[in-house]
């Protein structure tokens, strides 16, 4: 008899026989039991119901997306253009002056003040995409770590993945692990992470300091800016870096931030199907064995 119509009936068969024996449990005491039980396995087929019906991992892609375009891009956006208007009405008024006869003298002073707005503007709106970038990274890594902790439906943490290598490390080793997703095959997905993570790291890290001062012991002061700076980051990245020597900032760039703001959003929602996709296998599976 298959199980939900034996637990239907009340779980005790017609043909169940009396007795008094020492080991006679009442009909009444099995088919409260059968109920229970019956309980439990119409509440175990709602929940993977439930997951069958509710893709937390799409629902995680979907919230990524909107804060990386609302709360970062568009935090972005609306505080380039105020910096931006604060600026141009702060030269429109140095221009005003500058147009009316003025010595040379104070003419001169007008002309630096205007490059020193200028300057301060535009430092000011890479020091805005230095934080963006910085978001970004953080709000990556919060979304691959709350889909891992949803698949606990249908793959249980056993351990912790900490140890060796960056955070991003060790997310890769507990989706390979876990999951059986291959990092190998899909490098390219995942290539920009590490460019993501140092720039971010030497922004938080470094004050955004393209170049660090060397320790006094190992500076050598007849070779150079290398003799007294760190320049790894520069050399690695000069693709990140305005100015040179001691300087020598990190400038994020507007198209290199979207290009981290593309791939994170494309990784997000790759590994959101891959998740996805072995939930439903181990659905079905659960479903035919019962």
């Amino acid at each position: 008899m298959p199980i939900l119509t034996f637990f239907a009936k009340g779980g005790i068969p017609r043909s169940y026989p009396a007795s008094d024996g020492p080991n006679h449990v009442p009909p009444k005491v099995i088919r409260r039991l059968a109920c229970k039980s019956y309980s439990i396995l119409i509440a175990i087929m709602s929940y993977s119901d439930f997951l069958s019906n509710m893709d937390f991992y799409r629902a995680e892609y979907v919230q990524f997306q909107w804060d990386v375009h609302l709360l970062i891009e568009g935090t972005l956006d609306a505080s380039t253009r105020y910096l931006q208007a604060e600026a141009k009405a702060r030269l429109a008024k140095i221009e005003e002056v500058m147009h009316k006869p003025l010595d040379d003298e104070y003419y001169q002073h007008l002309e630096d003040e205007h490059g020193v707005v200028e300057a301060r503007n535009s430092s000011q709106e890479q020091f805005l995409r230095n934080m963006a970038l910085v978001a970004l990274a953080s709000r990556l890594t919060h979304a691959l770590r709350k889909m891992a902790r949803s698949a606990e439906s249908f793959s249980e943490r056993k351990k912790r993945y900490g140890g060796e290598g960056s955070e991003f490390d060790q997310l890769w080793r507990e989706y390979t692990d876990r999951f059986g997703i291959d990092f190998k095959a899909n490098a390219g997905r995942i290539a920009f992470v590490e460019t993501l993570r140092e720039v971010r790291n030497q922004i938080v890290h470094e004050g955004a300091e393209a170049n660090t001062v060397k320790p006094l012991h190992k500076m050598d002061l007849n070779s150079g800016d290398a003799g007294y700076l760190d320049m790894w980051f520069s050399e690695k990245y000069p693709e990140y870096v305005s100015g040179t020597g001691i300087g020598a900032e990190v400038s994020v760039s507007e198209k290199r931030l979207e290009e981290h703001i593309k791939a994170s959003v494309d990784l997000v929602g790759w590994l959101a199907g891959e998740l996805r996709t072995r939930e439903l296998a181990s659905i079905g599976k659960a479903k035919d064995s019962q």
